[in-house]
């Protein structure tokens, strides 16, 4: 599971993009999936939390195709990743 820190010029036009090519190309590189949490107190950033492993996340970033994927998203910089191994639900 990797969760990344990102930051963009628009929300739209981020949407637009993670969620159609950009989709497409990780899953080409093994991602199961994502959720995007919307920073409530800055909209111009969202924490994503892939269902992917370490080695497809860093195909996807080595891909030629990435670049322009993550300027047509409008990202202001790299993403942010953190790598972690899900532990067991919470219990309220």
């Amino acid at each position: 599971m990797i969760v990344t820190r990102v930051r963009f010029e628009d929300f739209d036009r981020f949407w637009n993009t993670f969620s159609g090519v950009g989709a497409a190309k990780r899953a080409e590189h093994g991602s199961r999936g994502a959720r995007v949490l919307r920073n409530a107190d800055d909209p111009q950033e969202a924490i994503v939390v892939f269902d992917w492993d370490r080695e497809g996340f860093e195909a996807f970033m080595d891909d030629p195709e990435a670049p322009e994927i993550m300027s047509s998203a409008g990202l202001q910089g790299r993403p942010e990743p953190t790598f972690v191994d899900p532990q067991d639900e919470l219990a309220s």
